[in-house]
């Protein structure tokens, strides 16, 4: 999957989790903080897992992971290399 079509999957899984979560707190998706996708799965899992309204939690999130990559699930920047400068040394 490359980068476009995994951005636009995330963005469709995070609004359904969104409206997931706002609907069984009873509140509006504004109301709720900017959360990663991994945290909002979590706390669905805590919230309704005993239903079976959800998949199991280890294939739910092992499909998150395999679609939209490990970084995006949990909202981690990518590591940039610092170029170190070069000193320079005066006498």
């Amino acid at each position: 999957m490359d980068d476009a079509a995994r951005k636009l999957a995330a963005e469709r899984i995070r609004t359904r989790l969104e409206r997931r979560l706002a609907n069984l707190l009873g509140c509006e998706v504004g109301d709720l903080p900017k959360m990663k996708i991994g945290t909002m799965s979590h706390a669905l899992f805590l919230l309704e897992g005993d239903l079976e309204t959800m998949g199991g939690f280890h294939t739910t999130m092992g499909w998150l992971n395999q679609i939209l990559g490990h970084e995006v699930v949990w909202d981690i920047e990518p590591k940039t290399e610092e170029v170190e400068t070069p000193k320079v040394v005066v006498n």
